[in-house]
């Protein structure tokens, strides 16, 4: 096996350090294993931006994180409500049937804003991913009010007042029903971990039936 001979180079390069001559007035006193140590202080500019890094921390800190400043978690949740204000607007006025219901709940980009209505709307009693809290679990298969899906929206809607579950039909539109109720359909099944156990008197019920098909793709113009 050959050997690479040493590249002129990098030997001139050592040499001149070598015989750099050394500014004694920039050595530091203390000796390391022969090693001496030059005081090179870093740039002016550097060292005062990590001074102001540290003075900014403290208000970030003071703000964002034992204030009032929106977290990261709140900023992404208030996108969300955007988003979905803007899917309701796109879909028109939907209607609380069992068709249509099934067909957003396997809807990905439905699902994914109404997160956010349910977060805005539910998470209190259902907590964000509906996994019960005050209210049931939403994400097993037993239901105490529900016998089939289109109970959902009328629960939505009209709300179970003796037990705690406020009516929405007055401070939601037709179309957030529907897209709401979807998406509690679509909690099922999930039994997210430390969910609350179901209540005595929920039974489980008959899955919900299969989605639509979906409509054929219109022929294309001749």
């Amino acid at each position: 096996m050959t050997t690479m001979p040493p590249m002129p180079e990098a030997d001139d390069a050592a040499a001149a350090m070598d015989d750099a001559p050394i500014d004694e007035s920039l050595v530091l006193d203390h000796e390391y294993d022969g090693i001496r140590e030059y005081d090179n202080p870093l740039p002016g500019w550097w060292v005062w931006i990590f001074a102001l890094s540290i003075v900014y921390a403290v208000p970030y800190f003071m703000w964002y994180h034992m204030g009032d400043g929106a977290s990261i978690e709140q900023n992404y949740e208030a996108e969300l409500a955007a988003y979905a204000e803007h899917l309701i607007a796109t879909y028109g006025e939907l209607e609380p049937d069992e068709a249509t219901i099934l067909h957003y709940m396997n809807d990905e980009t439905a699902m994914v804003g109404m997160a956010g209505l349910f977060k805005g709307k539910c998470a209190q009693c259902h907590l964000a991913d509906g996994r019960g809290n005050v209210g049931p679990n939403l994400t097993d298969h037993a239901y105490k009010n529900v016998k089939v899906i289109t109970d959902i929206p009328d629960i939505i809607t009209n709300g179970v007042i003796a037990k705690g579950m406020p009516e929405w039909g007055s401070a939601l539109s037709k179309t957030q029903i529907v897209l709401l109720s979807a998406y509690v359909a679509h909690l099922r099944g999930m039994n997210v971990p430390g969910g609350k156990a179901p209540e005595p008197e929920a039974r489980v019920i008959d899955p919900w039936p299969a989605p639509p098909p979906p409509e054929p793709a219109p022929d294309p113009a001749p």
